[in-house]
């Protein structure tokens, strides 16, 4: 499952074994590097997305690397309600919570006189708001 990526060699002084982050946007991106450079580090990582199959691929890959402890779950940050329900599976499943990574974000291209009045509120209710 590995492909071609390799595990990263962490770094023994910053050894966080035992540890849980939830990263939003970990499904790839920066928000993939995060978890992985976490996992490298010892840390049980849960990788959120809005697409539920994209977090657990991107979970079971860093799981085979590393050989810690990750969870994929489907969530929208600009839903208070399903914020809750990401941290409540991960303290319910991995015990705490420790780290938390905001790194959901969204990119609409072009000037910002072209976006939609639509366009800008969910690139702020993302960017901003849901962190």
């Amino acid at each position: 499952m590995q492909g071609s990526r390799n595990p990263l060699p962490g770094i023994k002084q910053f050894r966080l074994d035992g540890k849980v982050a939830l990263i939003t946007g970990g499904s790839k991106g920066l928000g993939s590097a995060i978890a992985e450079g976490l996992a490298s580090a010892g840390v049980s990582v849960v990788l959120v997305s809005r697409t539920k199959s994209e977090a657990r691929r991107e979970a079971e890959i860093i799981s085979s690397l590393y050989n810690v402890r990750t969870m994929g779950i489907k969530a929208d940050v600009t839903k208070s309600e399903e914020t809750q329900l990401m941290v409540d599976e991960t303290v319910g499943q991995l015990g705490s919570l420790d780290i938390l990574i905001n790194s959901a974000g969204i990119n609409i291209r072009g000037s910002i006189e072209e976006l939609s009045d639509n366009e800008f509120k969910d690139v702020m209710d993302v960017n901003v708001n849901g962190t």
